[in-house]
């Protein structure tokens, strides 16, 4: 899907109900662009949806953390690429998914004349099983659907962001890194890295959200809200997930990361 084929001529303001809808720095999902203006896909596919809801967004810069807090007590309206989970069904509703996040296995290319770490891993059982490994994932995310039964994944250290994690690859301190994909291709791109890595597992692939405030969201906007995701055309083939060594997603259930 091409972004500019996202947005949706709108009716006058007045003519609709605003929603606040929190976004943070997160290309290529959300994301300030060179003109000064808000974009990404979640942002351009959000704008999409609500407008043909018959809603208009009202973007708010707020960390997740906080996103999330302020939606409990209910005064955020929105928030973007949610999973959902029982703890937040408590105080929010979710839409209809409008995208899958594909969540990978990454490794840097060995360096010129050193051993390649990955050379005699040729089935999921033979990496679920290596002790050496140093692998790293984000701080704070819900075990992937194949970590509970493989020990390597499920002992990976954290770390507090993705770009400290896409560093850490980098400088070869770490041997691979759980990730999303999306956002490692845009960040491995911006560094002229695109060559470095190379795709060994695909994790999992999470169907994502809209969460929406129970109590200043309607079920009759929802139904809107869903209504309007239903009728997207398909995403672009540039945001289907990557060619890997190992497809781990299926036929296990969804993760619950994010």
């Amino acid at each position: 899907m091409s972004l500019g084929l996202l947005f949706a001529p709108s009716l006058p303001l007045g003519a609709k109900e605003t929603l606040s809808v929190a976004w943070s720095h997160w290309p290529p999902f959300s994301q300030i662009e060179a003109d000064g203006e808000l974009g990404g896909l979640d942002v351009a596919l959000t704008r999409q949806i609500l407008r043909g809801a018959d809603l208009e967004p009202a973007f708010r810069n707020l960390p997740w953390a906080r996103a999330l807090h302020l939606m409990a007590r209910q005064q955020l309206d929105v928030a973007m690429g949610a999973l959902k989970t029982p703890e937040r069904a408590r105080f929010a509703r979710f839409s209809a998914p409008y995208r899958r996040a594909s969540f990978v296995l990454l490794s840097h290319k060995p360096a010129p004349g050193s051993t390649d770490r990955w050379q005699g891993i040729t089935h999921l059982a033979d990496l679920c099983q290596q002790t050496g490994l140093r692998l790293g994932k984000l701080r704070g995310t819900r075990p992937l659907p194949l970590s509970d039964a493989c020990p390597s994944l499920r002992q990976a250290s954290e770390y507090n962001s993705d770009d400290r994690l896409i560093a850490l690859l980098l400088a070869r301190r770490l041997d691979g890194v759980i990730i999303e994909w999306q956002y490692a291709r845009h960040r491995l791109a911006q560094l002229g890295a695109e060559g470095f890595t190379s795709c060994q597992v695909l994790l999992h692939q999470q169907p994502v959200s809209l969460m929406l405030a129970r109590e200043t969201v309607s079920e009759e906007e929802l139904a809107r809200i869903d209504a309007a995701i239903a009728a997207l055309p398909p995403l672009d083939t540039a945001f289907a997930p990557p060619e890997c060594r190992f497809d781990g997603s299926q036929p296990r259930e969804e993760s619950t990361q994010g």
